[in-house]
């Protein structure tokens, strides 16, 4: 065949080839696209499920949630959910739903009396910090974490939970020493002006539910008489395995889990004609009610509006995950509005937020609605209509597709940042997810699924959705219940019910203006920066950190880390704070922080700014300590460079606003003659200038008009130059997922061009001291009999780790033993504890605070107690039993911490800035097994024997 022919035909071929394939390929797609579901379809589909966390039920009913997770290691989250809390107590049983959860851990079928929290104690659990429960009103939780460096703890962890759910010995001479306790906590919870007026506005708000007559505390009376059968009789009926469920999150498999659940709980039984679990609900307003509720020791007014009550609607599909981020977008929409307005030179008012789904009052289960909720300034109508304005304008006029944007921005990075550390996140902060669902019924969808929707759902939400939505949720309500709650004498006239109606319909007929859109800023900053050099670099093996020297003389530590994907830590810190200034300066100081942060930086206002960082994983906050000017920061690992940026930009560019700053001063001047009101914030007030001798410098607790009237912004914004724009002295540290090599040239460019001045920065000692010598101040104020008790030992010291160790180890061993006398023994209260610290600069000192809430016939005796265990420590030492207890709590604690970035910035800090040993903290475990009773004694004496401040208050006498 001629040659010609012959490649025709090869090319031939290769064509016909290409085109079968060609065909193919495109059925192959029409077939795809054919099985490719439609939008329609797809928002049908059921939410998807997480799959890594597996969900069961037991034959009896009960529920369990087991979810395998390595951080941290050696540690297990049990969780047990009740159903049923003070919602169904008969009228007889009010506040022993609570009252059974206390005899939880006073008496079990395995842990009789108080053998339980002695036994979680060794084991490194503390009570109160890690083992707690509360109890609400449909739910009765009870949180349970376990090391399980021994492998026998687990199994005794499933027991406990097991013991809780059937095992409660409920005996009546525990109850009767327990109902003493209880009445303390009632006292210190409950005696105040947020609770009182709660207990009177309840029953209008939630429209005569029986929520409103069931707080989980209960009546005194009833506790405080009540007959143990009548607790019995509540565990019998309520704590049943069909209202259960066990979570379990941690160091172990699905296997483990699911055996041990079912060694625990399968043989629990369901009592026989078990009463029926009712879900009560809140009716909707069938008219227009208000409510003006006054406290004289309340210290803020509050409007608030309530929409009529809707059933809760659970998530099932994508489509309802779609409208539920319609409406996350459109709140979050609607509350930056009232954010801005807030924030204007004249501000209508101080706050207003939007509520538009979870309870309704942050009560109910099965019920939400939609609430507004505007803290006034100056003339309640004025702020009411503001408020109210607002939602008129949007649901006339929309948001413009610039405000929806910035808000839409911040959902992707969001979501994210979460998946890219779905494997790092500690097992602790899935258990309260869990247990939500189980309580609601709703589906567990996983960090991963969820991301998966907010990628494909999120850009399909139109700036016609969010607009559409406003006009239903917007409409003015036919009926309605709304309050005003506040101090009975005040700057603000409060109207009558009648007017607050009135100004209320007045608001909502009123008439509105399209608001006028700003041009959002393109960049960060205006110019960028002259890029300084690294000149010097070293590495430390030991901490595995790298150390930059910049141009400039600033320092740069960087530690690597895998504990968080998406995690970057950021500080520095430089000698200086507000101790070199004087009483001139001492409303500057006290305000500077709250000033500059009013104003903005460069040509960002603060809503500007925050409008800007939308969708930005980077933060920056700048301010003093006595000591020393600090930078704190964090950041994803895509935002670095805008962290830097940002750091650089409230370093050099504070910005001067008078009228942002007006509008600012107006509402904390609003505020200020209020603070006192409350008996707990005047006692704060009184005794730090009794303690300080009435120093002038001494800690501003409560603003006076005066110290207003001192504030000088331009003073303020001299000092804050003085502190951050010139650089000398700053050592900076980074934490996290970001290497040295990655990191150079931004911190060349954005720290390495931070300005200096060449001079050495200090700290000074102001010489603000406690006084000395014995005293004990008395503090009369409030009706309700209630008192707080702190005995306070205090003195100079020299400086030493161990001497701060031992310090924090006897305040933990006295917390115990106060804990298992006044509280277990006595019945005197219901919380308290023990805290030590012991300061290097400026001079070598130390404080040991015991803090007692009391009932004010007890004061004496618990000040006796306290001086009875001091006497005793000096004496006899501490017990090793209780030595042992705190040394596990504490390596359990630093074991924790250790894989945590923000422990390792806080410790690179000390190291490399205020010049600690970094064997202190790489051998911790070793020093904290190296104490002895003897050390422990050795320190109760240096610590115990010197300055005595006691301090209690009183009601008005």
């Amino acid at each position: 065949m001629h040659k010609d022919n012959l490649m025709l035909k090869k090319n031939y071929k290769k064509l016909w080839l290409m085109a079968v394939l060609a065909l193919l390929t495109s059925l192959t797609s029409v077939t795809s696209w054919a099985q490719a579901p439609s939008m329609d379809q797809y928002l049908g589909q059921k939410l998807a499920q997480d799959s890594t966390v597996t969900v069961g039920k037991l034959s009896n009913g009960l529920t369990y949630y087991i979810k395998p997770n390595a951080k941290p290691a050696k540690k297990v989250e049990l969780r047990l959910v009740l159903k049923a809390g003070s919602i169904l107590e008969n009228d007889h049983q009010q506040g022993l739903a609570h009252f059974m959860e206390h005899m939880e851990f006073n008496g079990l079928k395995h842990y009789p009396k108080n053998e339980l929290v002695d036994y979680l104690q060794k084991i490194g659990v503390r009570f109160g910090a890690d083992l707690n429960a509360n109890t609400g009103w449909d739910r009765t939780y009870y949180m349970l974490p376990i090391p399980t460096d021994n492998p026998e703890n687990l199994e005794k962890g499933f027991q406990i939970l097991g013991d809780w759910a059937s095992g409660a010995l409920i005996s009546s001479a525990e109850v009767n020493e327990e109902r003493h306790v209880i009445l303390e906590e009632l006292r210190m919870r409950d005696l105040n002006a947020q609770t009182r007026m709660l207990r009177k506005f309840l029953p209008e708000l939630l429209n005569g539910s029986r929520y409103a007559y069931r707080m989980s505390g209960g009546k005194d009376s009833i506790v405080a008489s009540a007959d143990p059968q009548l607790i019995r009789d509540f565990y019998h009926d309520w704590y049943r395995p069909d209202l259960m469920a066990v979570i379990a999150v941690g160091d172990i498999t699905v296997n483990q889990a699911k055996a041990l659940i079912k060694q625990y709980f399968g043989q629990i039984t369901a009592p026989s004609n078990e009463r029926q679990r009712t879900y009560y609900h809140v009716q909707a307003y069938t008219n227009k009610k208000a409510l003006v509720v006054t406290d004289s020791e309340s210290t803020s007014y509050q409007y608030a509006l309530l929409y009529p009550a809707r059933k809760r609607q659970v998530e099932k599909t994508v489509g309802d995950f779609r409208k539920s981020l319609i409406k996350s977008i459109f709140s979050q929409s609607m509350n930056r509005k009232f954010r801005d307005l807030a924030a204007t030179s004249n501000p209508p008012f101080a706050n207003a937020q939007l509520s538009l789904s979870g309870t309704v009052g942050a009560v109910t289960l099965e019920d939400e609605g939609m609430e507004l909720d505007v803290t006034p300034v100056g003339n309640l109508n004025r702020s009411v209509r503001a408020a109210i304005g607002a939602l008129l304008n949007v649901r006339q006029y929309g948001f413009t597709k610039e405000e929806i944007n910035t808000v839409k921005k911040m959902y992707l990075p969001y979501y994210e940042n979460n998946y890219r550390e779905r494997n790092d996140l500690t097992s602790a902060s899935f258990t309260d997810g869990y247990a939500d669902a189980f309580m609601k019924n709703t589906p567990l969808i996983g960090i991963a699924n969820e991301y998966g929707y907010v990628k494909q759902l999120l850009p399909t939400i139109t700036d016609k959705d969010i607009n559409d939505y406003a006009k239903t949720v917007f409409i003015t309500p036919e009926h309605y219940f709304v309050m005003v709650t506040g101090p009975k004498k005040g700057k603000l006239s409060l109207p009558t019910e009648d007017e607050l109606l009135q100004l209320t319909d007045a608001a909502f007929v009123q008439k509105t203006k399209r608001d006028t859109a700003e041009k959002a800023a393109i960049e960060l900053l205006s110019q960028e920066p002259t890029t300084g050099k690294v000149v010097a670099q070293s590495q430390d093996t030991a901490l595995s950190t790298v150390t930059y020297t910049l141009s400039n003389g600033i320092k740069v530590t960087v530690k690597s880390t895998d504990f968080f994907k998406d995690q970057v830590l950021f500080s520095g810190i430089k000698y200086g704070g507000s101790n070199q200034y004087g009483v001139a300066d001492k409303s500057n100081i006290a305000f500077l922080g709250n000033v500059i942060g009013a104003m903005g930086y460069g040509s960002f206002t603060p809503t500007k700014l925050n409008d800007f960082l939308s969708g930005v994983q980077a933060s920056v906050g700048v301010g003093l300590t006595g000591l020393a000017d600090q930078v704190n920061g964090r950041s994803s690992v895509k935002d670095l460079k805008t962290l830097l940026q940002l750091t650089y930009l409230k370093l050099t560019s504070p910005r001067k606003d008078t009228a942002l700053l007006q509008g600012f001063l107006s509402k904390v001047e609003a505020r200020l003659p209020l603070l006192k009101a409350d008996p707990g914030n005047a006692f704060k007030d009184s005794l730090t200038k009794v303690m300080y001798g009435h120093n002038p410098l001494a800690p501003m607790v409560i603003p006076s008009q005066e110290d207003m009237r001192n504030i000088d912004v331009d003073r303020i914004i001299q000092i804050y130059k003085t502190e951050f724009n010139n650089a000398d002295g700053f050592h900076f540290f980074f934490v996290g997922n970001v290497n040295g090599d990655s990191l150079k040239p931004l911190i060349e460019k954005y720290l390495g061009s931070l300005p200096v001045q060449h001079i050495t920065p200090a700290y000074k000692d102001n010489g603000l001291r406690m006084v000395s010598g014995n005293h004990f101040f008395k503090f009369y104020r409030g009706a309700d009999k209630k008192s707080l008790v702190l005995d306070i030992y205090h003195g100079k010291i020299d400086y030493s780790p161990d001497l701060a160790l031992r310090a924090n180890m006897l305040s933990q061993i006295m917390t115990i033993e106060l804990i298992k006398k006044i509280r277990e023994e006595k019945q005197w209260i219901y919380s308290g504890g023990v805290s030590a610290s012991v300061i290097e600069h400026p001079y070598g000192h130390y404080s040991l605070t015991a803090q007692m809430p009391c009932g004010p016939e007890n004061v004496q005796n618990i000040l006796t107690e306290l001086d009875n265990e001091v006497a005793g420590y000096l004496k006899d030492g501490v017990s090793k039993e209780d030595l042992d207890k705190v040394k596990k709590a504490m390596i359990e604690q630093y074991k924790e911490g250790v894989k945590s970035n923000g422990t390792w910035l806080q410790e690179l800090q000390q190291v490399y800035f205020w010049g600690h040993n970094k064997k202190d903290f790489l051998n911790y475990e070793a020093r904290v097994n190296a104490v002895t009773t003897e050390d422990i004694k050795a320190t109760a004496k240096m610590l115990l024997a010197n300055d005595h401040f006691k301090a209690a208050t009183f009601p008005q006498q």
